[in-house]
Protein backbone atom coordinates (compact mmCIF):
# COMPACT_ATOMS: atom_id res chain seq x y z
CA UNK A 1 0.00 0.00 0.00
CA UNK A 2 1.22 3.19 -1.10
CA UNK A 3 1.01 5.65 1.90
CA UNK A 4 -0.28 8.99 1.31
CA UNK A 5 1.53 12.37 2.40
CA UNK A 6 0.08 13.37 5.55
CA UNK A 7 1.99 16.80 5.37
CA UNK A 8 0.00 20.12 6.24
CA UNK A 9 -1.83 21.62 3.01
CA UNK A 10 -3.85 18.77 2.01
CA UNK A 11 -7.00 17.16 3.62
CA UNK A 12 -6.49 15.72 6.69
CA UNK A 13 -9.16 13.79 7.29
CA UNK A 14 -9.20 12.27 3.34
CA UNK A 15 -5.28 11.24 4.35
CA UNK A 16 -5.87 9.90 8.00
CA UNK A 17 -9.04 7.76 6.61
CA UNK A 18 -5.87 6.41 4.30
CA UNK A 19 -3.52 5.60 6.81
CA UNK A 20 -6.17 4.29 8.95
CA UNK A 21 -7.01 0.96 7.29
CA UNK A 22 -3.32 0.45 6.75
CA UNK A 23 -2.87 1.02 11.07
CA UNK A 24 -6.22 -1.14 11.30
CA UNK A 25 -4.76 -3.90 9.12
CA UNK A 26 -1.44 -3.87 11.15
CA UNK A 27 -3.07 -3.91 14.16
CA UNK A 28 -5.14 -7.55 13.24
CA UNK A 29 -1.28 -8.69 12.17
CA UNK A 30 0.14 -7.46 15.48
CA UNK A 31 -2.41 -9.26 18.16
CA UNK A 32 -2.92 -12.55 15.65
CA UNK A 33 0.84 -12.82 15.64
CA UNK A 34 1.09 -12.68 19.95
CA UNK A 35 -2.14 -14.58 20.61
CA UNK A 36 -0.28 -17.87 21.23
CA UNK A 37 2.77 -16.21 22.81
CA UNK A 38 1.22 -14.73 26.23
CA UNK A 39 5.16 -13.25 26.79
CA UNK A 40 4.88 -11.33 23.16
CA UNK A 41 0.95 -10.25 24.27
CA UNK A 42 1.80 -8.84 26.92
CA UNK A 43 4.92 -6.75 26.23
CA UNK A 44 2.63 -5.48 22.83
CA UNK A 45 0.04 -4.20 24.96
CA UNK A 46 2.18 -2.60 27.41
CA UNK A 47 4.26 -0.73 24.65
CA UNK A 48 1.02 0.42 22.74
CA UNK A 49 -0.95 1.64 25.27
CA UNK A 50 2.45 3.99 26.53
CA UNK A 51 2.80 4.95 23.08
CA UNK A 52 -0.95 5.64 22.97
CA UNK A 53 -0.23 8.13 26.41
CA UNK A 54 2.45 9.67 24.47
CA UNK A 55 0.20 10.60 21.10
CA UNK A 56 -2.65 12.03 23.50
CA UNK A 57 -0.18 14.32 25.37
CA UNK A 58 1.02 15.40 21.53
CA UNK A 59 -2.29 16.91 21.86
CA UNK A 60 -6.30 16.72 20.23
CA UNK A 61 -6.78 16.09 16.65
CA UNK A 62 -5.50 15.15 13.27
CA UNK A 63 -2.27 17.45 13.09
CA UNK A 64 -0.36 15.90 15.79
CA UNK A 65 -0.90 12.37 15.11
CA UNK A 66 -0.05 12.81 11.38
CA UNK A 67 2.73 14.73 11.87
CA UNK A 68 3.97 12.14 14.33
CA UNK A 69 3.36 9.05 12.32
CA UNK A 70 6.68 11.06 10.05
CA UNK A 71 8.94 9.70 13.09
CA UNK A 72 6.93 6.93 14.58
CA UNK A 73 10.10 4.17 14.23
CA UNK A 74 12.16 7.12 16.83
CA UNK A 75 8.29 6.99 18.57
CA UNK A 76 8.44 3.71 19.33
CA UNK A 77 11.88 3.32 20.76
CA UNK A 78 12.27 6.62 22.89
CA UNK A 79 8.80 5.40 24.26
CA UNK A 80 10.23 1.90 24.78
CA UNK A 81 13.43 3.36 26.42
CA UNK A 82 11.58 5.52 28.81
CA UNK A 83 10.40 2.94 31.04
CA UNK A 84 12.50 -0.16 31.89
CA UNK A 85 9.36 -2.77 32.34
CA UNK A 86 8.86 -1.38 28.34
CA UNK A 87 11.08 -3.48 25.37
CA UNK A 88 11.24 -3.56 21.58
CA UNK A 89 12.73 -6.84 21.67
CA UNK A 90 11.46 -9.26 19.60
CA UNK A 91 8.50 -7.31 18.28
CA UNK A 92 8.06 -5.49 15.24
CA UNK A 93 8.45 -1.53 15.24
CA UNK A 94 6.28 -1.14 12.23
CA UNK A 95 3.68 -3.32 13.74
CA UNK A 96 3.74 -1.68 16.97
CA UNK A 97 3.32 1.42 15.78
CA UNK A 98 0.67 1.37 13.29
CA UNK A 99 -1.49 -0.78 16.29
CA UNK A 100 -0.89 2.41 18.83
CA UNK A 101 -1.88 5.08 16.14
CA UNK A 102 -5.19 2.75 14.98
CA UNK A 103 -5.89 3.14 19.01
CA UNK A 104 -5.03 6.75 18.78
CA UNK A 105 -7.11 7.15 15.88
CA UNK A 106 -10.34 6.03 16.83
CA UNK A 107 -9.76 8.37 20.16
CA UNK A 108 -9.27 11.08 17.41
CA UNK A 109 -12.67 10.58 15.90
CA UNK A 110 -14.81 11.33 18.65
CA UNK A 111 -12.57 14.28 19.82
CA UNK A 112 -13.06 15.58 15.77
CA UNK A 113 -16.87 14.51 16.84
CA UNK A 114 -17.23 16.36 20.14
CA UNK A 115 -15.22 19.67 18.78
CA UNK A 116 -17.75 19.80 15.84
CA UNK A 117 -20.66 19.50 17.97
CA UNK A 118 -19.36 22.20 20.47
CA UNK A 119 -18.51 24.54 17.45
CA UNK A 120 -21.91 23.81 15.55
CA UNK A 121 -23.28 24.88 19.42
CA UNK A 122 -21.48 27.86 19.43
CA UNK A 123 -22.12 29.10 16.21
CA UNK A 124 -26.44 28.53 16.57
CA UNK A 125 -28.88 31.02 18.58
CA UNK A 126 -29.28 29.84 22.19
CA UNK A 127 -32.78 30.79 21.86
CA UNK A 128 -33.45 29.81 18.38
CA UNK A 129 -35.11 26.58 18.74
CA UNK A 130 -33.29 22.63 17.84
CA UNK A 131 -30.04 22.87 16.18
CA UNK A 132 -28.76 20.04 13.70
CA UNK A 133 -25.24 19.17 15.14
CA UNK A 134 -24.42 16.02 12.70
CA UNK A 135 -26.09 14.72 9.49
CA UNK A 136 -25.33 12.36 7.23
CA UNK A 137 -27.00 9.81 4.74
CA UNK A 138 -29.97 9.55 3.32
CA UNK A 139 -32.73 11.16 4.78
CA UNK A 140 -35.92 9.24 3.07
CA UNK A 141 -34.59 5.94 4.32
CA UNK A 142 -32.86 3.38 2.16
CA UNK A 143 -30.91 -0.16 3.73
CA UNK A 144 -28.00 0.47 2.64
CA UNK A 145 -27.21 3.53 2.91
CA UNK A 146 -27.32 4.63 6.67
CA UNK A 147 -29.24 7.90 7.75
CA UNK A 148 -28.17 9.39 11.16
CA UNK A 149 -28.99 12.73 12.69
CA UNK A 150 -28.43 14.93 16.00
CA UNK A 151 -30.35 17.65 17.35
CA UNK A 152 -30.47 19.32 20.22
CA UNK A 153 -32.09 22.00 22.70
CA UNK A 154 -29.17 24.11 22.92
CA UNK A 155 -30.93 25.37 26.24
CA UNK A 156 -31.01 22.30 28.01
CA UNK A 157 -29.04 19.91 25.96
CA UNK A 158 -32.22 17.57 25.24
CA UNK A 159 -31.59 15.74 22.43
CA UNK A 160 -32.77 13.54 19.67
CA UNK A 161 -30.99 10.68 17.83
CA UNK A 162 -32.19 9.85 14.68
CA UNK A 163 -31.25 6.98 12.47
CA UNK A 164 -32.13 4.22 10.18
CA UNK A 165 -31.18 0.57 9.47
CA UNK A 166 -32.54 -2.32 7.34
CA UNK A 167 -34.74 -4.69 8.77
CA UNK A 168 -34.40 -8.23 8.84
CA UNK A 169 -34.85 -8.58 5.16
CA UNK A 170 -32.98 -5.85 3.57
CA UNK A 171 -36.03 -4.64 1.82
CA UNK A 172 -36.66 -1.48 3.31
CA UNK A 173 -35.80 0.75 6.47
CA UNK A 174 -36.43 1.01 10.29
CA UNK A 175 -36.48 4.42 11.07
CA UNK A 176 -35.40 4.88 14.90
CA UNK A 177 -35.85 8.37 16.91
CA UNK A 178 -33.88 7.89 20.37
CA UNK A 179 -34.18 10.44 23.07
CA UNK A 180 -30.77 11.73 24.83
CA UNK A 181 -28.66 14.36 26.45
CA UNK A 182 -25.24 16.61 25.07
CA UNK A 183 -23.27 17.25 27.50
CA UNK A 184 -23.36 21.09 26.28
CA UNK A 185 -19.83 21.56 28.27
CA UNK A 186 -18.30 18.28 26.15
CA UNK A 187 -20.42 17.52 23.71
CA UNK A 188 -20.73 13.75 24.91
CA UNK A 189 -24.43 12.44 23.88
CA UNK A 190 -25.49 9.99 26.22
CA UNK A 191 -28.56 8.10 26.92
CA UNK A 192 -31.66 9.59 28.44
CA UNK A 193 -32.38 7.89 31.62
CA UNK A 194 -35.10 9.71 33.29
CA UNK A 195 -37.16 6.74 33.03
CA UNK A 196 -40.35 9.56 32.08
CA UNK A 197 -42.85 7.71 29.11
CA UNK A 198 -41.36 8.47 25.94
CA UNK A 199 -37.77 8.12 26.63
CA UNK A 200 -37.24 5.00 25.41
CA UNK A 201 -35.95 4.64 21.35
CA UNK A 202 -38.97 4.18 18.96
CA UNK A 203 -39.65 2.69 15.84
CA UNK A 204 -41.26 3.36 12.94
CA UNK A 205 -41.92 2.27 9.32
CA UNK A 206 -41.61 5.47 7.11
CA UNK A 207 -39.51 8.64 7.30
CA UNK A 208 -42.74 10.71 7.30
CA UNK A 209 -43.71 8.75 10.78
CA UNK A 210 -39.66 9.60 11.69
CA UNK A 211 -40.27 13.12 11.53
CA UNK A 212 -44.35 13.79 12.87
CA UNK A 213 -42.63 11.54 15.69
CA UNK A 214 -39.44 13.99 16.23
CA UNK A 215 -41.30 17.21 16.43
CA UNK A 216 -43.65 15.69 18.96
CA UNK A 217 -40.74 14.92 21.06
CA UNK A 218 -39.45 18.21 20.09
CA UNK A 219 -42.76 20.15 21.07
CA UNK A 220 -43.02 18.21 24.01
CA UNK A 221 -39.50 18.45 25.19
CA UNK A 222 -39.67 22.38 24.21
CA UNK A 223 -42.84 23.05 26.72
CA UNK A 224 -41.74 21.03 29.46
CA UNK A 225 -38.13 23.36 29.44
CA UNK A 226 -40.60 26.30 28.93
CA UNK A 227 -41.99 25.39 32.14
CA UNK A 228 -38.88 24.66 34.15
CA UNK A 229 -37.57 28.37 33.47
CA UNK A 230 -41.18 29.84 34.55
CA UNK A 231 -41.35 27.69 37.71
Amino acid sequence: MTEPDPRPGGDLRAVAEQLSRLWVTTSERAFAAALHQPDVYVRTTRLVSAIVRELRRRGRGLTPLLEAWHGRHELVRGVAASDGALTVDGLNVETIAGTAFAMRYREVLEEITLDDRLAALAAGPRDGGWLVLEESGHAPGDPFVPYRRLEVDPRTGRALLITTRPDDTFTTCVHVVESGIVDLETGRLAADTAGEPGNAAHEVGTAEEREALAERLKRSSTVEATADANS
